[in-house]
């Protein structure tokens, strides 16, 4: 039997799922319809495409990681259970990460106006910095990435009976701090190109309002000006949902591996899947074509809504009042005979 804790937590955690798969799904479909109408994809087409499948494959396995935690009277029960799932998580997590960071560079090399030759350099070879930079993180991931034995060791060889002090030929807590160690350090380089992206388009937009100044232009928000404010949203939404990550992330190995505490992991995985969840929508709304597409299919299935809402409370109103219904009934009668006559004048 659930605890009423755990039931709010079953229900935000289910309810950020669907808003995370509705937001990455509506990204992943637009821009593979328009690679499929254009016959073309351009690298940042593929970079968002791939950020939404790995963040849609992530919230399912941050879902069902939850879930068995969820059913699990004890924490240490998860152990051992679902080796090939955490592997996966652990691909996801990278990717969904460095997709994201290179995403703000792009938006840095592309928006922001700076004169120093590297930039220009940079700025020119955009998509091969991409690319190199993706390439980089596949390779980073490696480096980081748990050896086999260490990775057996870390999922399936803590021994789930955390009183007994045999633990075997390795301190428990210190692979376990160990392994903290490396996923906070392994993320250290993604905040701190993205931060440094924020920065620097922040400066870059300081100069500009600067020129319009001096130039004694009258305060309006031109295009680059728009461009500037919409990047560095962008850019400053993922590095808090990336905090707000990386917090979740100490928790929830703290609540499995140090404290032990159900409901310390419970609410890790709540605050975790803000991150793919949230971040889908500030994406969509910072893209002037994806924003349009989207608020114009809400605005369908809000007049589906309204009609299907109206004609139901018509009929309502209608036999709800007997005058009313012998009215209507009349009418579908005679209808019915008039149809019927002239079917058999045809005839």
């Amino acid at each position: 039997m659930l605890s009423a804790v755990e039931k709010v937590f079953m229900v935000l955690s289910i309810g950020e799922f669907i808003i995370g798969i509705l937001g990455n799904g509506f990204i992943g479909l637009v821009y593979c319809i328009a690679w499929i109408r254009n016959q073309k994809l351009y690298f940042v087409d593929f970079i968002l495409i791939s950020l939404s499948c790995s963040r849609f494959s992530q919230l399912c396995i941050a879902n069902m990681d939850f879930y068995l935690v969820l059913s699990s009277q004890k924490i240490s029960d998860v152990k051992g259970k679902n080796p090939v799932l955490n592997l996966l998580w652990l691909l996801n997590n990278h990717l969904s990460i460095w997709l994201a960071t290179c995403l703000a560079v792009f938006y840095f090399l592309k928006i922001a106006n700076f004169s120093h030759p590297l930039f220009l350099w940079l700025r020119w070879r955009v998509n091969k910095v991409i690319f190199m930079l993706f390439l980089g993180s596949v390779l980073f991931l490696f480096m980081t990435f748990p050896s086999p034995y260490g990775f057996e060791v870390f999922w399936c060889h803590i021994p789930n009976n955390y009183d007994n002090n045999v633990t075997g030929s390795f301190d428990v807590s210190k692979v376990n701090l160990n392994y903290m160690i490396i996923f906070i350090i392994a993320s250290i380089p993604p905040f701190s190109l993205s931060l440094t992206c924020f920065l620097l388009l922040l400066i870059s937009l300081w100069r500009h309002v600067k020129q319009q100044l001096e130039l004694n232009v009258r305060y309006s928000r031109d295009p680059s000006m728009e461009a500037h404010f919409r990047a560095m949203k962008t850019v400053f939404f993922f590095l808090l949902f990336f905090v707000l990550y990386q917090f979740s992330l100490v928790m929830t190995f703290g609540g499995h591996l140090l404290l032990h505490n159900k409901l310390i992991v419970m609410f890790g995985y709540t605050i975790g899947l803000l991150y793919p969840s949230g971040h889908s929508y500030i994406v969509i709304f910072g893209n002037s074509q994806m924003r349009t597409v989207f608020l114009r299919m809400l605005w369908y299935l809000q007049c589906g809504l309204k009609r299907q809402v109206l004609s139901g409370h018509c009929y309502v109103v209608i036999f709800g009042n007997s005058h009313m219904k012998m009215t209507f009934l009349g009418i579908l009668g005679r209808l019915k005979c008039g149809l019927k006559g002239n079917t058999v004048s045809a005839a």
